[in-house]
């Protein structure tokens, strides 16, 4: 009968530690930005990312997700060119994320996005 219990225990912790939670950040998401407005993001599969301000396109560009990291670039900062940034990804309670500024060259950017956090827009 103990055997049967350990058994039991061992399966159900090996199954419970087997599970790995796979973390998406493709599709929209809101944030409030800190110089004011509310906007859209959109991140694709494809790579590419919009920003939406007041139900227009204000940024699009091209990103980059490995693991917990975010790096960035579109032409927002100057329309000098693209700037990257580089953001550690926080996955918080399932359907919010925050970007933590690692490195970015755009600072008007990073005044907005460093310690963001973003809410999923579901479809």
């Amino acid at each position: 009968m103990k055997n049967i219990i350990v058994l039991i225990v061992t399966v159900v912790f090996v199954a419970c530690g087997a599970q790995k939670t796979e973390h998406n950040v493709f599709g929209k998401w809101s944030v409030k930005f800190k110089s004011g407005p509310l906007a859209e993001v959109r991140f694709h599969k494809d790579g590419t990312h919009d920003y939406i301000i007041d139900g227009k396109l204000f940024s699009s560009g091209k990103s980059v997700f490995s693991n917990d990291t975010l790096k960035t670039f579109d032409p927002i900062c100057n329309d000098e060119g693209e700037y990257y940034g580089i953001y550690k990804v926080d996955f918080l309670q399932g359907d919010s994320i925050r970007f933590i500024a690692i490195e970015d060259s755009c600072k008007p950017r990073v005044y907005d996005i460093n310690n963001a956090v973003l809410h999923r827009i579901n479809p």
